[in-house]
Order: C-alpha cells, then structure tokens, then sequence
C-alpha cells in the first residue's frame, strides 16, 4: 500500500440543485454549488431549523420611556431578557389593544442606556410584524425593548421575539 487512503469532503463535491426542481417545499432554490454549502443551506432554510421565540407583555396603559419586560410587574429594565445560546433576533410582532396608539420601539443590547441596534415608530397603529432583522447575540447577553410615548400610548402589550441558532 503506497499511503493513506483519501476520500473527497462535502465541500469538494459539487452540488447540482436544479435535479430536484420542487425543493422539497423548501423556500426557492438553493445556490450551493458544492456539498457542504448545500447541507448548510438547507438547514438554514428548513421549518425545523433551530428557531425559539421570547414573549414579552405590558398589561394596562404603557407609560413613556418604560421597558417592556416578561410581565408589567417585572419591568424590562430590572429583570431583562437574557439569552441563553448564541442566536440571532430575525423579526418580531407587535400587538395592543387600542387601535389608534403612537409609539417607538427601541431595542437595545446588554445596557439600557446602549444605543438601540433597532428603532421602529408607528403612528395609528395597533399591531404589525417588523421583518429583515439580523441582530446577533452571544450567550449571556441581554435584551431591552424601550416603549416612547409618541401620542396615545399603547395598552396592553405583547410583543413576539423571533430568534435563530447561530451555529
């Protein structure tokens, strides 16, 4: 035998992904060109994918400047969210129960007084979905949403965090 046996890895094996054109009801094409890039896409793409939400709530009038925590009796910037794995927040939703509220959401990282990473205005509105968000967070660190009072301020609050494993 004249020396170690070698096989190729995931990474130097081209992937073809126009031979399953339906995806498998996975979200459009992939574009990995090579193996392990296709692994990594799917998983990154796929329903089961390692995702977790984080629920905050204000029940009653939300007062200007007040940090929205796991419950009004436990206020956001005494008791914060603190997250237990590397992940990354990826959209969130609103809700209140005045249809007519005007407010700022100011989402911040591991201070209240850091500055926001996040900041959404509504006039008018009583819930939304805010998509697109790609905010990375190690172990351990800390989130605090700030509601400002812009108008009438909302009432009785839940807002839906939605994270994702960073691997």
């Amino acid at each position: 035998m004249a020396g170690p046996f070698t096989t190729p890895v995931a990474e130097s094996v081209p992937f073809e992904a126009e031979r399953n054109p339906d995806f498998n009801g996975l979200p459009g094409p992939l574009v990995a060109e090579n193996v392990q890039d296709a692994i990594e896409e799917v998983y990154n793409l796929s329903p089961g994918n390692a995702r977790f939400t984080i629920t905050l709530t204000h029940n009653g009038a939300v007062s200007n400047n007040t940090f929205i925590g796991y419950l009004n009796t436990i206020p956001g910037n005494n008791s914060p969210v603190i997250l237990a794995i590397d992940c990354q927040l990826n959209e969130f939703t609103f809700t209140n129960n005045r249809s007519g509220a005007d407010y700022t959401l100011e989402f911040r990282k591991n201070s209240t007084t850091a500055t926001p990473f996040l900041t959404v205005s509504k006039t008018n509105t009583q819930f939304f979905a805010e998509q697109g968000i790609a905010e990375n967070f190690n172990s351990g660190d800390q989130v605090y949403v700030k509601c400002l009072d812009d108008g009438l301020n909302p009432r009785d609050v839940v807002i839906c965090m939605y994270f994702r494993k960073i691997l």
